[in-house]
């Protein structure tokens, strides 16, 4: 594991022009990084101005370095504090400067022997993680990570930079169904694919569908937790964050910035404006408007 001091983040601070301010200046070695609530001894940690701290158990531990929004009260601390502006991210950028290694998710190029590849469009920089599928209609683009018992299946594309996690389907067929001659249920035809865009995260065991007679679209940027459930022609505008155990019925459409909290339920054919919350646990069956906040079954304004 790398030895860090506090000259070698000050210096990568300034390298990348961060502004920053540095209080109690001591000799300290960093091995690692920690949360707060699980403390380590030669380790990095951050904490926003509005969490309150206990500086007597940071105290207590050798070599901790803080890194804090301004305003956070540290009155008689022992141990080096850099303020910064925008601490969350640029605690990460130096983790990841320093300790990217641990980080599981950094896979080098390459197919594991177990997976089934079929496509030739099939970028640079690819990972494609054991027992996944990826069919002959599929083109994925560079610098992708697909992880392991990954499913992509029909006429999929997948832009640059995407990173698909574990157990996750794409391009399966939905559940839309119509009535036969014989009055039987069957299945309506999905003729169409799912096109993603550049930049986009799926979570673990996630489901996106593909279209029936449009492409199901993840515009670039989109973020997508776990357990996760899309719909055949819906389209998820750039940017969009969507948590854990949402379901989104067909034909919506997401729009730009929108937040949907975890086990989030949209109805149908609905259209969530650019910039709208949506609360946890929420069942939305009309449409939201631009930058609004809506909660509740069924989801209300608030």
């Amino acid at each position: 594991m790398n030895t860090v001091t506090i000259k070698n983040i000050c210096d990568f601070l300034k390298s990348r022009n961060i502004e920053y301010q540095l209080l109690n200046d001591l000799p300290t070695t960093i091995m690692g990084f920690c949360p707060l609530n699980n403390l380590k001894d030669h380790s990095i940690t951050w904490v926003r101005s509005n969490r309150k701290l206990s500086i007597e158990e940071l105290n207590s531990y050798t070599d901790v370095l803080l890194f804090a929004e301004p305003g956070t009260d540290v009155e008689n601390a022992l141990f080096p504090v850099i303020f910064v502006e925008e601490v969350q991210r640029i605690f990460f950028r130096v983790t990841e400067w320093f300790f990217g290694e641990l980080n599981p998710e950094k896979k080098v190029e390459g197919i594991e022997p177990t997976a089934i590849v079929k496509t030739s469009s099939i970028g640079s920089g690819v990972y494609v993680g054991h027992h996944s599928y990826i069919s002959e209609q599929a083109a994925i683009g560079n610098h992708v990570s697909i992880m392991h018992n990954v499913t992509i299946d029909g006429k999929i594309e997948i832009g640059d930079n995407c990173f698909i996690e574990s157990g996750t389907v794409i391009g399966a067929c939905g559940f839309g169904y119509m009535t036969s001659e014989e009055g039987n249920r069957e299945i309506v035809p999905h003729y169409a694919g799912v096109r993603i865009g550049k930049n986009v995260r799926i979570g673990a065991n996630c489901t996106i569908i593909r279209g029936c007679l449009a492409d199901t679209v993840i515009e670039d940027d989109v973020k997508i937790a776990d357990l996760v459930c899309i719909s055949h022609n819906d389209i998820v505008k750039k940017g969009a964050m969507i948590t854990c155990g949402t379901v989104i019925a067909g034909s919506t459409t997401v729009g730009e910035g929108v937040w949907m909290a975890p086990g989030a339920v949209v109805s149908n054919g609905v259209e969530i404006g650019d910039d709208a919350y949506i609360g946890i646990g929420s069942v939305v069956p009309a449409r939201i408007r631009k930058g609004k906040k809506v909660f509740g079954n069924p989801a209300k304004y608030i």
